[in-house]
This record gives C-alpha cells, sequence and structure tokens, in this order.
C-alpha cells in the first residue's frame, strides 16, 4: 500500500488563460502562454489586416523608442509578468498597446469558457477599463514572421541567395547538356538532316541568353 501511494505527482493543469484570444474589437488576436512556471505572457498572434496601408507588414510605429518602431506587429510581445492570483485570475502584469504605444498595468479574469475580461489600469484596477476578448478557433493561422518564414522559396530553406540566384546555374547546366548531342550531330556525314541540326543550334541561342538576363529581373525581388 504505501509503494503505491509513492509516485510521481501529477503535472499541474494548464491555466485556463492560456491560448489564442480575439480581442475586443475582432482585429486582432493575441497568444497568451506559460512563460516562466508563475508567469503568463501573450504576443500578436493574428491580424486580419497585417499589411499597412504602403503595402509593408505592420510595424510598432507608435513606440515611444525611436529604435523600437521598425518592430513587426506580427509576434509582437503585448502581454508579460502575469502573476496568478491566490483567489483565481492573473493579475500584476503589464499590457503593451500598439495602436496608440503606450503600456499599462494589466489584470485577466476567465468569466467563462471562451470569455476572458482584460483590465487595463494605472495604479489602482478599480479605476481601469476591461474588455471582453473571445477565445479564437484552433485552426486560426498566424501571421508571425516564424510561420511566414516556413512557406515555400523563403531564405530558410534555400539560404541566403535564395531559389531565384540558384536557378540560372541549374539553368546553364541544361543548356550546356542540350549543346553536346547537337555537336556529335554536325559530325556525321554532309547531309540535309546535318543541317537541319545545326540550325536548330543556331535558334537554341536566343532563348539561352533571355535565359541568362532572367536572373537579373529577379534579384531584386529577392533581395526584397
Amino acid at each position: 500500500m504505501l509503494g503505491a501511494s509513492i509516485g510521481p505527482a501529477p503535472a499541474a493543469a494548464e491555466p485556463k488563460e492560456v491560448g489564442v484570444w480575439y480581442d475586443d474589437s475582432g482585429k486582432g488576436a493575441v497568444k497568451i502562454e506559460i512563460c516562466t512556471p508563475t508567469t503568463l505572457c501573450g504576443k500578436i498572434y493574428w491580424l486580419e489586416e497585417p499589411m499597412a496601408a504602403d503595402g509593408q507588414p505592420k510595424v510598432d510605429r507608435y513606440n515611444p523608442e525611436p529604435e523600437m518602431r521598425e518592430r513587426p506587429i506580427c509576434g509582437l510581445p503585448v502581454l508579460g509578468d502575469l502573476k496568478q492570483l491566490s483567489g483565481g485570475g492573473f493579475d500584476n502584469g503589464w499590457v503593451y498597446d500598439p495602436k496608440e504605444g503606450k503600456s499599462y498595468s494589466v489584470a485577466l479574469d476567465l468569466v467563462g469558457p471562451d470569455k476572458l475580461k482584460v483590465t487595463g489600469y494605472k495604479g489602482m484596477r478599480f479605476l481601469g477599463k476591461s474588455f471582453i476578448w473571445t477565445r479564437a478557433p484552433a485552426d486560426l493561422p498566424s501571421c508571425a514572421p516564424d510561420e511566414a518564414s516556413a512557406s515555400p522559396g523563403s531564405g530558410a530553406s534555400t539560404g541566403a541567395a535564395g531559389v531565384p540566384a540558384h536557378a540560372p546555374a541549374v539553368k546553364k547546366q541544361a543548356a550546356g547538356a542540350t549543346k553536346k548531342p547537337a555537336k556529335t550531330t554536325s559530325a556525321a556525314p554532309k547531309t540535309k538532316t546535318a543541317e537541319v541540326a545545326a540550325a536548330a543550334h543556331k535558334k537554341k541561342k536566343p532563348p539561352e541568353k533571355a535565359a541568362a538576363t532572367q536572373p537579373k529581373a529577379q534579384s531584386p525581388v529577392a533581395a526584397d
């Protein structure tokens, strides 16, 4: 009986606040995670409109620190240091609002299985402002840069040069391989077949030049 009672302690249940939540506007979602054994944190996980008016990914342009204004909004930390209270919920953390470039103290309280009350405040909590976040579906796609880097053709899988930089070398080898059979046929007895093969070989030169110039048009795209 004593042996049966001794064993590994059961793992602590994950807080129900953990997960992906739509904010009160429904235009963004935050992923709340366990960052240390005693605290929660969160980062922007999804945006309805991840691109700015200029067609570039949105950045933290309202940040009071100029050197941080180029940080991507996708994946941006917006919650941190939230500690669990003995009576339930989390408090004494911080929340960052990239729409204003301002930070506040924050508390989290579950008000339903899929409803989270987020209270931002300065000084005293009861003077703060609360918003209701809604739990997002499990299949909500991420807009974070680390997720996007796994897409086909990205530099992460092709090295610094990228796929377009390597494509010309492959094309040149293929062009060289087609030249050799043309030379062997030209060594055959003087017949109309040899003349046709020679004419076909000459016609292949313009496409070969086009293939050599094609990477120059792709290079700016790869650099961007």
